[in-house]
């Protein structure tokens, strides 16, 4: 016989009493999962099958879920401020970088042990937001390292568009903690000190 987990016991007993509304107004029966809940827990201890403290499992725990799904959520979180910088700089115009400067950070990414290959939900929107501006004809932007280029392990933009973004963009999205995990050698850490420098 196959166990039934408690979250998917609650969502049962919630629909079979929305599914008879006379039989749970005639009884006061609650439709409300956390009432659901504290019902279910009673019910078991009642049984004598559950101590009285309801067990820590019963409690969402991000730590309960696999280390990957974790992981992959932190990326994606991350994801999200990296794809911030970059959306506030399309706003804004998207004028990027001189040529030469934008040639200095790829060759400088493509040295960088961060310079990894990106997860399909940092490279495809990035690679998307790409071909968007090179479909202006007053902009080319392309390196001779594009071809080396791939995702930054710490922020999660795409090398091949975040050598073009100016550094006002990058310095007033970037968070400190993520701006701290930059590589020293890095051309972000780098033009960043610079600019603050008196």
């Amino acid at each position: 016989m196959a166990m039934v987990g408690f979250k998917a016991s609650v969502d049962a007993i919630r629909k079979h009493r929305e599914g008879n509304p006379a039989i749970s107004a005639k009884h006061n029966l609650s439709i409300a999962p956390s009432e659901i809940e504290k019902e279910l827990i009673a019910f078991q201890q009642a049984r004598g099958s559950l101590p009285k403290t309801a067990p820590t499992f019963f409690q969402p725990s991000s730590s309960r879920l696999p280390s990957r799904v974790v992981a992959a959520a932190a990326d994606i979180k991350r994801a999200a401020q990296g794809t911030a910088v970059v959306l506030d700089w399309l706003t804004s115009g998207g004028a990027p970088v001189a040529q030469e400067l934008a040639n200095k950070r790829g060759a400088t990414c493509v040295v960088c042990p961060k310079n990894v290959d990106g997860s399909w939900y940092t490279t495809a929107p990035a690679e998307l937001i790409k071909s968007t501006l090179e479909a202006r004809k007053d902009l080319s932007l392309v390196t001779p390292s594009d071809a080396a280029l791939k995702s930054c392990d710490v922020c999660k933009c795409l090398n091949r568009l975040k050598v073009w973004c100016p550094m006002t963009h990058i310095a007033a999205k970037t968070k400190p903690e993520i701006m701290a995990e930059f590589p020293n050698s890095c051309w972000i850490k780098c033009e960043s000190a610079s600019r603050t420098s008196p």
